[in-house]
């Protein structure tokens, strides 16, 4: 069984990153060009935003890792760290395109209210989650995600609510199978001490054994992701509808 970052992710992550990856379907040249680059943005995006985030929180004290389990770290952030924000990320990726969806732009796509409701979720998340980090010690963890997750959220939200809206199924599908299977390796990890989550830190509600910090970042992380790449490739089909539009 794995007893390092790296075994767990040899073990545990990749094999199912393999497999989701052969069992893509074939797209047509242009969608596969696309969902590529999609990918490859999510990822930067992932390591980028991710990062200082991850750093504070282990420089806190809010999580640490079992003896002889990390080789290497930047920035106080493990390798195998980095490695899961770019698995996780193409994991949900490959997920959604194995079963498929429709990111063509509809008149509409751009109502006010849907983008409005999502940014105003977002302001708050942030908000809150502020609030929640200058109250007490417990909520550190589970506010500091929050404040993380709002603006990501008011940002997307705020493009594309209305095709969010219009078309939940996949991205909500996406987000959620795949982060179930994550929920089970993550529970598995902390029995097993790879990690450990402060008990000072987090509020101590754990669901079958996992924090429900864990449970938020895991499902947060795969919702960003894949609203992400739905509205990468809707804002390209908005704009090959533009164009077409203004060539006529």
């Amino acid at each position: 069984m794995p007893t390092t970052y790296l075994q767990f992710h040899l073990v545990l992550t990749l094999p199912l990153l393999a497999l989701l990856w052969y069992l893509t379907p074939a797209y047509d040249r242009i969608r596969r060009r696309r969902g590529a680059v999609g990918l490859a943005i999510l990822v930067a995006i992932a390591v980028a935003y991710t990062t200082p985030w991850g750093s504070y929180m282990i420089q806190r004290g809010v999580w640490w890792y079992g003896e002889g389990v990390v080789a290497a770290r930047l920035l106080s952030i493990p390798a195998g760290e980095y490695l899961f924000f770019g698995i996780q990320t193409l994991t949900v990726g490959f997920y959604l395109y194995w079963r498929g969806f429709d990111p063509s732009y509809e008149t509409g796509d751009f109502a006010w209210g849907p983008r409005i409701a999502g940014v105003g979720v977002g302001v708050l998340l942030f908000g809150g989650g502020l609030w929640m980090v200058f109250q007490q010690p417990s909520w550190l963890y589970l506010g500091g995600l929050l404040a993380w997750v709002g603006p990501v959220v008011a940002l997307q939200w705020g493009v594309g609510g209305g095709y969010l809206v219009r078309r939940p199924r996949a991205w909500i599908e996406a987000a959620l199978v795949p982060t179930i299977y994550l929920w089970i390796i993550d529970r598995w990890a902390i029995g097993q001490g790879l990690w450990v989550l402060s008990e000072q830190y987090t509020t101590g509600i754990a669901p079958f054994g996992l924090p429900i910090e864990e449970i938020l970042f895991f499902l947060s992380a795969g919702v960003m992701t894949v609203t992400g790449l739905v509205l990468f490739e809707w804002v390209l089909d908005w704009n090959d509808t533009r164009t077409a539009a203004a060539k006529q």
